[in-house]
């Protein structure tokens, strides 16, 4: 008896067979390959771009703009009542120096630094203008001011 085993025949050449990758799987490995080299190439645009100085003016301004936004919301929500007290200016505005005046017809007139200013640059302020009579449906109107900016005490 011979120690000898026949098996049968495979198909294939004899020899070292090399293992085939199907293409749809180096396709699917290239394409996120790809993704992920394109997010970290968009986050590192974006996080220089915050830190250029035209990248940070953009910040600055969309950030007083949505300062802006909000306080006039704000400060209509709390003419809601028929009045604007001082207190309720001095909750809104927090620690933003700010000044308010009340013609006699009524409405209320509050001057609001909305960006304190750097060292090398002037205050940037808003007026929030909320015409008579103080009610339901009553809107801030903002325009930059046009006059000295309050200051902090």
């Amino acid at each position: 008896m011979s120690d000898h085993t026949e098996h049968p025949p495979t198909g294939r050449p004899a020899g070292r067979v090399k293992a085939r990758r199907p293409a749809g799987a180096v396709v699917v490995v290239t394409v996120a390959l790809a993704a992920l080299v394109l997010a970290v190439a968009g986050t590192l645009l974006w996080w220089l771009g915050d830190r250029l100085p035209e990248g940070a003016d953009r910040t600055r301004t969309e950030n007083q703009r949505l300062q802006v936004a909000g306080l006039a919301r704000q400060l209509a929500d709390a003419a809601q009542d028929g009045e604007l007290t001082d207190s309720e200016i001095g909750r809104i505005v927090r620690a933003d120096p700010w000044r308010v005046d009340r013609p006699v017809a009524g409405g209320v007139r509050v001057v609001v630094t909305t960006v304190p200013a750097l060292a090398d640059e002037p205050a940037s302020c808003t007026e929030f203008t909320l015409p008579a009579p103080l009610g339901p449906g009553t809107e801030a109107a903002n325009t930059p001011a046009k006059e000295d900016c309050p200051l902090p005490d």
